[in-house]
């Protein structure tokens, strides 16, 4: 039977007609995983065939063909090819990132309209969603209330929809929750989870073609979003889908509002179309609420303001020690290595290479003259100010941008003008992180903390762009998590 069943998938595999049902398959869907993996696609038709009366692959394409991607075998052969591969609280340190950063941030920003809205594009069966609900109500509860909170989780695959609408789930999805979270979280049923009603009241789902869906498309309540999760989806497209959907992604973010992607879906676009946030484990990218503006440096622009909030990209070119990748942003926190969760992270522990898809292309001329421009206007402002700690601030951050000067000794004189000027504490204790200097990266990331500890949470951070002293306490508390004492 095993060899009848090789034979039958060689045949399908050779047959004149399978290189155009392919493609045909791919273009509706945008599944360029497939591309090269034609014994894999074989496999995938030979599991449909017959298709009633049908039985050849000329037949099953005309099939195809005359009911169109929303016909039924259609939707067959796509949950035959989509991947379902899933659970809670996957790659727990973005979710941590989302609850230090991006989710206070939202709140913030949305306190008139009392309104979130959150997308998990390419939701599989659910988890991800359920995920984002069960950290807002375990984290933000009081927060929101009465807000109205919208997840939605859309997905190509009608079975895998049916299933997360069902919200009950076998021992794999829920693997590595602890015995506590799975009471408070799940309810057991046979053999499955089921997840509780409290944690389903925020989320829906609905199915949504990413590649041939209009996005932003209103009708469907695709667009204006907070948050948008498209996780470990386009490794699965070519570069052009890849291209024009994270185009679409950003026009269906509201401004200011946060993108996140798997960690090997980061490339040279993202850093043209966001600014990346990076903490431990986890970079976010944001949507810029206004174009930046290239201004020489009087007060800080709103690409330095953006500075300040540890945006950051990936490497640029190589650091001044050895391994150590050097960042493209003034503020770069670079990524740290990913761990098995929040426990077992280390606090500062020197950065991993960044794979070569990460790296931007070098500057233009245009970009390396603004700069530059910015680090003239920052020495100017220095020489004629040099008892105001904002002008030594933005040099370092200005100079480690560039990889020039000494940003470490800037650093050290805003804070000796001005010792609770806790941004400087921060960029400094980055400063030595990047090159390696843990012990002195910890003190200062410990100073910035303690320097917050008596400050309302509403508070606006000294050179911050907006960020208060909530937001950068859940930045230095991911930087701190596992610290003794």
């Amino acid at each position: 039977m095993m060899a009848n069943t090789a034979a039958t998938i060689e045949a399908i595999r050779r047959d004149p007609h399978f290189p155009r049902l392919k493609a045909m398959v791919i273009d509706a869907t945008g599944l360029a995983y497939y591309a090269d993996k034609d014994a894999a696609f074989a496999e995938r038709i030979n599991r449909r065939l017959p298709f009633g009366t049908v039985t050849t692959v000329a037949g099953y394409l005309a099939a195809l063909e005359a009911e169109g991607p929303g016909g039924a075998e259609y939707q067959g052969l796509i949950n035959e090819l989509a991947v379902g591969e899933t659970f809670f609280f996957r790659y727990i340190e973005q979710f941590d990132a989302l609850r230090a950063v991006a989710i206070p941030e939202c709140i913030r920003r949305n306190q008139s309209s009392r309104l979130l809205r959150i997308w998990s594009a390419g939701c599989s069966i659910g988890p991800e969603a359920y995920t984002i609900e069960i950290l807002l109500k375990q984290h933000f509860a009081s927060q929101l209330e009465g807000w109205q909170v919208h997840i939605v989780g859309t997905d190509i695959n009608n079975a895998f929809l049916e299933q997360a609408r069902r919200g009950a789930y076998g021992d794999w999805a829920v693997r590595g929750l602890s015995p506590d979270t799975l009471e408070a979280c799940f309810d057991r049923q046979d053999k499955l989870w089921s997840v509780k009603p409290k944690y389903r009241q925020w989320t829906s789902f609905m199915p949504f073609n990413l590649v041939d869906g209009a996005i932003p498309s209103y009708p469907h309540g695709i667009g204006h979003f907070d948050i948008i999760l498209c996780r470990n989806v386009m490794i699965y497209f070519d570069e052009a889908t890849r291209h024009r959907l994270l185009g679409n992604l950003h026009k269906a973010l509201a401004d200011g509002g946060w993108l996140v992607v798997g960690h090997a879906e980061a490339g040279p676009q993202m850093n043209e179309l966001f600014i990346p946030v990076s903490v431990p484990g986890a970079t976010l990218y944001r949507k810029q609420a206004e174009p930046p503006v290239t201004a020489a440096i009087g007060k800080a622009t709103p690409s330095l303001a953006a500075a300040a909030l540890t945006l950051a990209a990936a490497p640029r070119r190589a650091a001044r020690a050895p391994a150590k990748p050097a960042p493209r942003s003034a503020s770069d926190a670079a990524s740290a290595p990913q761990s098995a969760g929040p426990q077992s992270r280390s606090p500062v522990s020197p950065p991993s290479a960044v794979p070569p898809s990460a790296v931007p292309a070098p500057p233009d001329a245009a970009e390396t003259g603004e700069r530059s421009s910015q680090l003239e206007a920052c020495l100017a402002r220095v020489e004629a100010q040099r008892l105001d700690p904002a002008a030594h601030y933005q040099l370092g951050l200005v100079e480690e941008e560039l990889g020039v000067g000494d940003p470490v000794a800037a650093f050290k004189r805003a804070l000796y003008l001005d010792p609770r000027f806790v941004l400087a504490d921060y960029h400094l204790a980055l400063a030595y992180w990047r090159r390696g200097r843990l012990v002195p990266a910890q003190r200062h990331f410990r100073n910035a903390r303690e320097a917050l500890e008596s400050r309302p949470d509403g508070e606006a951070v000294t050179e911050g762009g907006g960020l208060t002293v909530q937001e950068l306490r859940g930045m230095l508390d991911l930087w701190l998590t596992g610290e003794e004492g």
